[in-house]
């Protein structure tokens, strides 16, 4: 007689599978937690970014004359968030995170208020 073949994973294998998965998951679950902080100061650090690009082209396009901080910031596009501060030096708060500072514009982009 011959013995039929059985096919298919031992109880064993299957517990051991999920215990490596769990492991992983353990490893893996922690370095994610985070990205909605990080994405945050992502955003504010871009909008930085994006006040000091305004500035200079509003620079350029003026001829050389500086425009004041009001201006830079009326010009400026930025979702996710707001400008806040008075003066060449602003910070930007995106929505439901922390106020980032932005460096201050330079004095000959950035006339006052």
């Amino acid at each position: 007689m011959k013995q039929a073949m059985q096919a298919g994973f031992t109880l064993i294998e299957l517990v051991v599978v999920i215990v490596i998965l769990g492991i992983l998951a353990a490893v893996a679950i922690p370095q994610f937690t985070d990205l909605s902080t990080q994405a945050r100061t992502a955003v504010a650090q871009g909008a930085c970014g994006a006040l000091q690009s305004s500035a200079v082209l509003l620079y350029a396009s003026n001829t050389g004359a500086g425009s004041t901080a009001t201006q830079i910031v009326a010009n400026t596009t930025v979702s996710g968030g707001a400008f806040g501060g008075a003066g060449c030096t602003r910070s930007f708060t995106p929505t439901g995170g922390v106020a980032t500072t932005c460096a201050a514009m330079p004095a000959p982009l950035c006339t006052g208020p």
